[in-house]
């Protein structure tokens, strides 16, 4: 079934189980089987964030600004995933959404 595209959590609801080593014990996981989900996750990696488009060239004035603080957001976001800490973690998701409103706010300005 899981081979067929039926998800892990179907099939141990279907067999009955409320513990995943239970249903573990009944799949046989091949070479061929870590294979395939290795090509997948490589070919559609959903757990990366986007990379901010850089220029050649640095922009000046709001642009330059915005792209700066693209930047530092897509940094924070990196860092945000290799803390586990709840309180860190939480501090760093709090910042990036101040930087999400602040880039919001910039871009309404007409400035140059």
């Amino acid at each position: 079934m899981l081979r067929a595209g039926v998800g892990f959590a179907a099939v141990m609801k279907l067999l009955g189980h409320t513990d995943p080593g239970m249903t573990m014990r009944y799949v046989d996981v091949t070479l061929t089987d870590l294979q395939r989900e290795f090509q997948l996750a490589r070919s559609q990696p959903r757990h990366l964030a986007p990379q901010p488009k850089a220029s050649l060239a640095p922009r000046k004035g709001r642009d330059g600004l915005i792209d700066s603080l693209l930047v530092a957001q897509n940094l924070m976001l990196v860092l945000r995933r290799s803390h586990t800490n709840g309180d860190t973690r939480s501090r760093l998701d709090r910042l990036a959404n101040r930087l999400t409103k602040i880039l919001a706010e910039i871009r309404k300005l007409q400035i140059n």
